[in-house]
């Protein structure tokens, strides 16, 4: 019998991949109390690691793996690359070593006057560290590589894992629609773990082998399960008097550019236009309410409108997302995560077709995660339609932990390589 610890090797850039990430390793410290885990948390990544309760590792923690040489041309070549690169998230240190290191790896690729150019054409977006990459899997010695679908060091591990005949998992966070990187790879992980089915058709049809692709959900989303949340909102609409109203939650974002097929620009007309029809149609009726929901990012720039009966503009981290989605009955949306997120959550989504981002691809009902609704004069009725239903979850809807799915595959492959130990 193996008794060997058993070895993963994690990597994650920021945002919403070191978010799915974080969740797994939970679930698989929970299966596996034994489980060794080096987490490579990179750039904004570990910020968000550390508050997570982990140790994670950087580039810098890594220098040791170059030799003597290797190293002074990796801290020069990231000292050069320096400014314009900077972020509050992440200090000097690590900066100057994940710049270094990667434009080393493309000296080592391309020469240093292929490196050169490629780095003034492409930026940190040409980085591929694949030789390095291989260097930490050799030191580390993992029996297993954990990653998303991240480009860079995310898909070099991947590609080093491979050479080194070490199994690797990739976490999916999207949809892998036509065009999208990841699915047009050609060099696999043996597991991919991806939100829907539908995700996975995506994935077939782009050549993937369906046998290595996993429905999973994505555990970023998993708070969305927490009966908490649905606590917390309950008690919400009690202090607004909406117990016994049917509540829509609309949620916007600002249009990136704008699309031949449609009338709206790019900017946040549209998500003007949604506000302004939905106060009229909530200030006709006794029987509903509006939750206004702009985005993050961009709500505070918005002209506030005067306030109104049963509208609540939400503003501000004292009110999640989670909450809200939570908090109602219905969902509209163009373009915007939260219209997966209320799909995930089993509720009712309406996804405005007059979107220029929807005929960009993000057609949330094009892949049966939302009803399509032509444009705002349609709107009324297809909120009466959906909130005069029984409620139903639809087909992306999840009823257990994307976490602890990810984990199963995971573990299954550690167990085929290792053997239960």
């Amino acid at each position: 019998m193996n008794t060997r610890q058993r070895r993963v090797l994690a990597v994650a850039y920021g945002g919403g991949h070191i978010a799915m990430l974080l969740p797994v390793l939970r679930a698989l410290r929970q299966r596996d109390a034994g489980l060794h885990v080096d987490l490579l948390a990179l750039t904004t990544a570990a910020r968000a690691a550390r508050a997570a309760g982990e140790t994670p590792l950087g580039y810098a923690d890594l220098l040791h793996l170059l030799n003597e040489a290797e190293r002074a041309r990796a801290l020069e070549l990231g000292a050069a690359a320096m400014d314009g690169n900077a972020h509050p998230d992440v200090g000097a240190d690590e900066t100057r070593a994940y710049l270094g290191v990667n434009r080393l790896d493309l000296e080592w690729q391309y020469g240093a006057d292929g490196a050169q150019a490629r780095y003034a054409q492409h930026g940190r977006h040409g980085f591929h560290p694949a030789g390095f990459m291989r260097r930490v899997v050799d030191a580390l010695r993992p029996d297993l590589v954990l990653t998303t679908n991240s480009p860079r060091s995310e898909e070099a591990v991947v590609d080093a894992a491979r050479a080194a005949g070490v199994p690797s998992v990739a976490l999916l966070d999207l949809f892998g629609l036509p065009g999208d990187a990841f699915a047009a790879r050609s060099r696999h992980p043996d597991r991919v773990c991806v939100l829907a089915p539908q995700v996975r058709d995506n994935l077939v049809a782009a050549g993937w082998p369906r046998e290595i692709i996993a429905v999973t959900g994505n555990p970023a989303f998993d708070t969305l399960l927490d009966p908490a949340w649905a606590q917390r909102a309950a008690e919400w609409r009690a202090t607004l008097g909406w117990q016994h109203r049917k509540v829509v939650l609309l949620a916007t974002q600002p249009e990136m550019r704008a699309h031949p097929d449609v009338p709206w620009p790019a900017g946040d007309a549209l998500a003007l236009a949604m506000e302004h029809a939905l106060r009229l149609w909530v200030g006709g009726r006794d029987d509903v309410a509006l939750i206004v929901r702009h985005h993050p990012n961009h709500g505070h720039r918005l002209p506030a409108q005067a306030p109104a009966p049963n509208v609540h503009v939400s503003r501000g981290a004292d009110e999640p997302i989670e909450m809200l989605i939570r908090a109602a009955d219905a969902v509209v949306v163009q373009a915007t995560t939260v219209g997966l997120q209320a799909a995930v959550a089993g509720v009712p989504v309406l996804a405005l077709r007059c979107s220029p981002a929807v005929r960009h691809g993000i057609d949330y009902a094009a892949l049966g995660a939302a009803r399509s609704v032509a444009d705002l004069d349609a709107l009324p009725a297809a909120l009466a339609a959906v909130l005069g239903a029984a409620a139903a979850p639809g087909p992306w809807a999840r009823h257990a932990a994307a976490a602890d799915a990810v984990a199963q595959q995971v573990l299954a492959l550690l167990e085929s390589r290792t053997g239960t130990s």
